[in-house]
């Protein structure tokens, strides 16, 4: 009896291993967050050569200058045969305050940023494109060829983010390549 179920689960394995389907990469927050304060960051990835970053800079005084400088670099190759999901369900972060950050992304060479420079200062201030870099991700040299390009699936449920207030910045991918970035700059001047 031993034997015969070693043999099943082998050829189990077996026959998994030749179906030829994608690789499935999911991300899932379920009812997380709920009744948040002061700052959250969030960063959930389901894959390969995934890059989240959550910034904040916040400066006060005479000559205060909140700064920020972001890069993410992916030089590596992927294939597009994944199957990819990323889903923020149920009432997650519903009924917060504060400066919330979510980065959630499944698949591979995703990249993705929330910024946020707060300054009190009397001194002007401004923020242009250049203050966040990013670089091309790089897909494999037959990415456009695969028999098995994947799908691809975001969802997020109509109770998620209800009754929050403050800063909200959410980045949700599934996929290859894809790039975001959520950027806000507050200047208050005496």
């Amino acid at each position: 009896m031993h034997r015969s179920l070693l043999l099943l689960a082998l050829f189990s394995t077996t026959v998994l291993a030749d179906s030829g389907s994608p690789v499935i990469d999911s991300a899932t927050i379920d009812n997380a967050g709920q009744q948040y304060h002061g700052n959250v960051m969030v960063n959930q990835a389901a894959g390969d050569q995934q890059q989240q970053l959550n910034s904040r800079a916040i400066a006060v005084g005479t000559n205060a200058n909140a700064s920020t400088s972001l890069t993410q670099k992916i030089n590596t190759g992927a294939s597009t045969a994944i199957d990819a999901k990323a889903a923020i369900q149920g009432s997650s972060f519903s009924n917060g305050s504060g400066m919330l950050g979510v980065n959630q992304s499944a698949g591979a060479n995703n990249q993705m940023i929330n910024a946020v420079r707060l300054s009190i200062s009397a001194t002007p201030q401004s923020i242009d494109d250049s203050v966040l870099s990013q670089q091309n991700v790089a897909l494999s040299p037959n990415s456009g060829s695969s028999t098995h390009p994947g799908s691809r699936q975001v969802a997020t449920s109509d109770q998620a983010f209800t009754g929050s207030r403050g800063v909200i910045q959410v980045s949700q991918s599934a996929g290859v390549g894809n790039r975001m970035a959520n950027t806000l700059s507050i200047r208050v001047a005496d």
